[in-house]
């Protein structure tokens, strides 16, 4: 028989929601519950409320009356989907064959693993390391199916073990309340006097059969372990895309860096696990109104770490404002990367506190990336047109190389101004006669001159004989 490990997560929701960045601002001594609409129904409670009487399954306006400013919050089974498979991909770095059981439940199969860690007790222990690091209460078992685990997990049994006489005998202790039969079976099996698992166990699986259906059979055959139990496995998501709701409404976007900095985090690990950089990244910011502000993020070096992030994106917001307060933000991956080994020289040395890749990343996160560029020399001979903008850090082709016999100005003027100051001529002329190919043909002569004043400047003297600036030595 296979192994498994079922963990169960009575507040899911409700751990979140403490747990969230700003959650710090909730009153910790007041009683909090979650309710599901349908039913009106508490489906999750603080020990606060416990304290006051309140009881899973009391009714709204009955908890209301026994505990004073109860907080009250609507289940949300999305956020909980999401939260369960955040611990799953969590979980995934110290184990395989991971299942997801809705809608707070998951599934191990610690069959597979008992040889990796050298038995169950090593395997247990780094299951308990990583969860450790995660808000969320739980209770687990384990069994020999996973209706077994997921029973006892259910009860709280908290208990892992290999014996199978031990599981059994835990398992036929379990009211059939407690399993995961529908009412009316429960009902059914009642009025003949079958009350517990032990009682149901006694009758043999054709007389089940008989009198009470296939679909009983079913599920004791699975939960003995004696019928195959169908399990789909969880996969990680190739590409990361996370959300957070936020527990009050913010304007200022300052406000927005503690819950960013969890959605990093999240993303930090997920690369990690991959041994990836991301190179481009999307928040998402929702509004009141209903409306969305995108702000994308770039690293022209690629990065991981979630501080590093951080700082480019509070660059990036702190020039953004928005119409509407935000009430949830979602985080995704847009490009990613596998890392590459970094090149360096070991007698270079450090050259400063960023690298030309990180400085690109801050410059576009502070100006974007429309407004930062890079400058490479052209074949054009004609001065105006020797250069050109180019994708940053961009490298000239190798058949461009600038010649270096001739003197060039640092500074070119964006259009040629006439020379109305006298200049003593200093070197000259040079020639340039080209241009023919696309119809700006130009022909002059350019000098380098020195002004009274002592300025160094480059000049130039048409066939008419008419003069101009065009450029200045630094």
């Amino acid at each position: 028989m296979s192994l498994w490990i079922y963990l169960h997560f009575p507040a899911l929701q409700l751990n979140a929601l403490q747990s969230s960045p700003n959650g710090d601002a909730l009153n910790t001594s007041q009683g909090m519950i979650v309710v599901e609409g349908r039913k009106n129904e508490i489906i999750q409670m603080n020990q606060r409320a416990s304290e006051n009487g309140v009881c899973l399954g009391m009714g709204l306006a009955t908890a209301a009356s026994m505990c004073e400013g109860l907080y009250v919050i609507e289940y949300d089974s999305a956020l909980e989907s999401e939260k369960l498979k955040e611990i799953a991909h969590w979980l995934y770095m110290v184990t395989a064959n991971i299942s997801l059981v809705p809608p707070n439940g998951i599934l191990l199969q610690a069959s597979n693993m008992l040889t990796l860690y050298d038995g169950l007790a090593n395997y247990w222990q780094a299951l308990v390391d990583q969860l450790k690091h995660l808000p969320f209460e739980y209770s687990f078992a384990s069994g020999f199916s996973p209706f077994a685990a997921r029973m006892l997990a259910g009860k709280s049994f908290n208990q892992i073990s290999q014996s199978e006489r031990a599981l059994f005998q835990a398992v036929k202790q379990c009211d059939l309340s407690e399993t995961e039969l529908s009412s009316k079976h429960i009902t059914t099996l009642n009025r003949v006097g079958v009350h517990s698992i032990a009682d149901l166990l006694r009758i043999p699986l054709p007389d089940i059969a008989k009198r009470f259906g296939s679909d009983l059979v079913n599920y004791v055959g699975r939960l003995t372990g004696l019928f195959h139990h169908v399990i789909d496995f969880y996969h990680p998501p190739k590409q990361f895309q996370r959300r957070f709701d936020l527990l009050f409404e913010i304007i200022n976007l300052k406000l927005l860096e503690k819950p960013l900095l969890k959605l990093l985090a999240l993303l930090e690990s997920f690369l990690i696990m991959r041994d990836q950089y991301a190179h481009e990244l999307q928040l998402e910011l929702y509004l009141r109104d209903g409306n969305t502000s995108t702000v994308l993020v770039t690293s022209a070096a690629g990065e991981y770490q979630s501080k590093a992030w951080l700082s480019l994106f509070v660059l990036k917001l702190e020039s953004m404002k928005v119409a509407s307060p935000v009430i949830r933000i979602s985080l995704s991956a847009v490009r990613v990367a596998a890392k590459q080994g970094e090149v360096s020289d070991l007698f270079d040395g450090k050259q400063g506190a960023l690298s030309p890749l990180e400085l690109l990343s801050v410059l576009q996160a502070k100006l974007g990336n429309e407004s930062v560029k890079g400058i490479q020399v052209t074949e054009d001979p004609r001065p105006h047109l020797s250069s050109a903008l180019c994708t940053p850090l961009e490298k000239a082709p190798s058949t461009v190389q600038p010649d270096q016999s001739l003197l060039r100005p640092s500074i070119l003027l964006p259009r040629p101004k006439p020379l109305r100051e006298k200049v003593a001529i200093i070197k000259g002329p040079e020639r340039l006669s080209t241009g023919w190919w696309d119809g700006q043909a130009m022909i002059r002569d350019y000098f380098i001159a020195r002004a009274e004043n002592g300025r160094w400047l480059w000049v130039y003297r048409t066939p008419k004989q008419q003069w101009f600036l065009h450029g200045m030595f630094s």
